[in-house]
């Protein structure tokens, strides 16, 4: 008479601690994890939040992963790869691309009007006539002009 009862119900799922571990060092997330599994997602999370060797072993095999990938990206640094010996540098060395960056300072140009003693019209005095207007700076004009940004 000292039967459990059965509360009704899937069993309980079981949960492989070596499949997870290898699992997790492929990179696979905890979604993709319980698929391979079988079980539903939000039975593997609650197996994890009550089991904490679960936890556990997705840690280890998180790490047991990223130590197998660095071994082969030093394996193919040693091989001669410059790209993944560039890649190496920078992440662990600290070291980056320099950029020299050269900036010019260009004069400004300043446009007068020539004051004559003829009187102008109006049309003339806002600047269609272009015999009267002459430009001071580096270079002819036009060749300043180009090198500005205008606002469009």
């Amino acid at each position: 008479m000292n039967e459990t009862k059965n509360k009704g119900g899937r069993p309980r799922a079981e949960i492989n601690l070596d499949q997870v571990r290898t699992l997790a060092g492929l990179s696979c997330t905890e979604p993709e994890i319980a698929s391979v599994l079988g079980i539903n997602y939000a039975t593997w999370k609650r197996h994890k939040k009550q089991d904490p060797e679960i936890a556990e072993a997705v840690e280890q095999g998180k790490q047991s992963g990223n130590a197998s990938l660095r071994r082969m990206q030093w394996k193919t640094a040693e091989e001669g790869n410059a790209t993944m010996q560039i890649w190496l540098g920078k992440n662990r060395l600290g070291q980056s691309d320099k950029q020299q960056i050269e900036q010019h300072q260009i004069e400004r140009l300043v446009i007068t009007r020539d004051e004559g003693t003829e009187t102008h019209s109006d049309a003339e005095a806002m600047g269609s006539s272009s015999e009267s207007s002459k430009v001071s700076g580096i270079g002819s004009g036009s060749a300043v002009r180009k090198d500005l940004s205008r606002p469009h």
